[in-house]
């Protein structure tokens, strides 16, 4: 619990620092919207790509569990 605190507020943190530093740079506003778009684009496939191997660890351990129960 402990651990997914610290990575949630990192990665909270880091998202913030991220926008702060795009909003402020010395670009034209299409440009920043759309690296802005590209870059949540990106985030939100890493985000899906690591809650599938969450699940799949999570299913895993869970028939290692029921396996090492039924013994």
């Amino acid at each position: 619990m402990r651990f997914f605190r610290f990575v949630a507020g990192f990665s909270i943190g880091l998202a913030l620092g991220w926008a702060m530093a795009v909003l402020f740079a010395p670009q034209s506003g299409r440009d920043v919207r759309r690296r802005l778009q590209e870059r949540w684009m990106r985030t939100l496939e890493e985000a899906r790509s690591a809650a599938e191997e969450t699940r799949q660890q999570a299913y895993i351990r869970l028939a290692e569990l029921r396996a090492s129960e039924s013994r």
